[in-house]
């Protein structure tokens, strides 16, 4: 199967599983990581330190529509 026919079958996909493919695939693509839990970790560390910017201030948050916009939603 080509990337192309691939493509085509993920499109017909409902939204939230086409994100979940995306996830899995950048996850694979983006080693160094081997061990899914290392990734989840990683993660868990980002969004904690997002968050905490957030409350504290030091990072400001973009609006969900600008978000939407950005990516053509």
């Amino acid at each position: 199967m080509t990337a192309a026919e691939l493509l085509e079958q993920a499109l017909k996909l409902p939204r939230e599983e086409q994100m979940k493919l995306a996830h899995d695939l950048w996850v694979e693509a983006d080693r160094p990581y081997e061990d899914p839990t290392e990734v989840e970790a990683a993660w868990g560390a980002e969004v904690g330190q997002r968050l905490q910017g957030i409350v504290d201030g030091t990072i400001a948050g973009v609006p969900d529509s600008e978000v939407r916009r950005r990516f053509g939603l």
